[in-house]
């Protein structure tokens, strides 16, 4: 009799070929996921670099004045704009409304050609123009200004279109710090900046700090390549238990803040201690802040999970888009990537602050 041969694979050689092409799959899809990460960073960088450049030709064009942080203009009442007799316009012309005039999207927007993509290009829409762009209510509830909250609409509520742009665009600008937030007192008619007569509270002396803490000015400004003036940006809202990474696509903020703001500790991570976790709010917090966000209660937080982000005050904190890093524009007009834990240096944020330990308060 002959010897037959069959040829075939076993079940074991299936397994062993499916395991190989399941394992090269996953490697080429992480590899394609990568790529697609890399792009869509290197867009955002790109992004963050016209903001810079329009942030710097405004100064440019007003005698090195920097663009103002915060313009406070509540609805139907005198305001900073008002005192300044400041007015800006869309693309088609049309004078928009003063509070959307209050954080820097729109006021350099002209800079930029209008292009809708470099403020809101994170988002999963497919809005053409600035113009019509509109606010999208985002996972969390946030807490806006008392003077922007009229720009959401509510039942029955029409208003100009340009929410989106006022309130969520991608970056922060470094507000409180450069240019300045500034404010109306009750009853004055003299815009007032905030931080602007603070303190220095540094190696337990203190100083007045007259025009130091607060740059008006790019040759204020001792170390620009060093100095951030925008970041990637997202509110968060005070919470107990550590963020976890958000969705890219989540609204952003049209300001950002170091994570110690005068003396007040605004964002952190896991293991602080309870009595960093339970800062206190002190009277000059709550002045200055009146008119942003309705202070909450301490968090009761004793303990967290190390590597995350802690909120302990509702507040716009620096957001890590992309990937594992935030996108930062610097003053000197350049752009570089930084894990939340290295923004943590506050002497990134204040031009005066030459120490780790810097702060200020009253």
């Amino acid at each position: 009799m002959k010897n037959t041969r069959r040829f075939g694979f076993t079940i074991v050689e299936l397994l062993v070929v499916i395991s190989i092409i399941a394992v090269l799959l996953s490697l080429l899809l992480s590899g394609l996921n990568a790529a697609s990460a890399t792009g869509r960073k290197t867009k955002e960088m790109n992004r963050l670099k016209q903001v810079l450049y329009a942030w710097l030709m405004y100064s440019g064009q007003y005698e090195d004045k920097l663009l103002p942080g915060f313009l406070e203009q509540s609805p139907g009442t005198p305001g900073v704009q008002t005192a300044w007799n400041v007015h800006y316009k869309n693309q088609a012309g049309t004078e928009l409304l003063p509070e959307f005039c209050q954080t820097y999207p729109w006021r350099l927007a002209g800079y930029m050609d209008y292009s809708y993509d470099v403020f809101l290009g994170y988002r999963l829409d497919s809005e053409a123009s600035l113009d019509v762009s509109s606010y999208v209510e985002p996972s969390y509830p946030p807490l806006l200004p008392a003077s922007l909250l009229p720009l959401v609409p509510g039942p029955g509520q029409v208003v100009q279109d340009g929410r989106g742009v006022a309130l969520q665009p991608a970056f922060g600008y470094n507000a409180f710090y450069l240019g300045g937030w500034w404010t109306m007192p009750a009853g004055s008619s003299i815009p007032k900046l905030t931080f602007g007569d603070d303190r220095v509270v540094e190696a337990g002396t203190t100083g007045v700090a007259m025009g130091r803490i607060v740059a008006n000015s790019l040759g204020a400004i001792q170390k620009p390549s060093d100095t951030i003036a925008f970041t990637g940006s997202i509110f968060l809202n005070q919470s107990a238990i550590p963020y976890s990474k958000l969705e890219d696509f989540e609204p952003g903020s049209a300001w950002v803040v170091p994570h110690r703001l005068g003396q007040i500790d605004i964002w952190g991570f896991g293991g602080v201690t309870l009595e960093q976790a339970n800062a206190t709010t002190s009277d000059r917090f709550g002045t200055i802040f009146a008119s942003i966000i309705a202070v909450p209660e301490p968090v009761n937080q004793s303990s967290g999970d190390i590597g995350k982000l802690l909120v302990f005050q509702n507040q716009s904190v620096p957001f890590d888009r992309y990937g594992k890093s935030v996108a930062i524009g610097l003053s000197d007009g350049s752009v570089k990537s930084m894990t939340m834990k290295e923004l943590n240096d506050i002497r990134l944020w204040i031009p005066a602050a030459n120490t780790e330990g810097f702060s200020h308060s009253p």
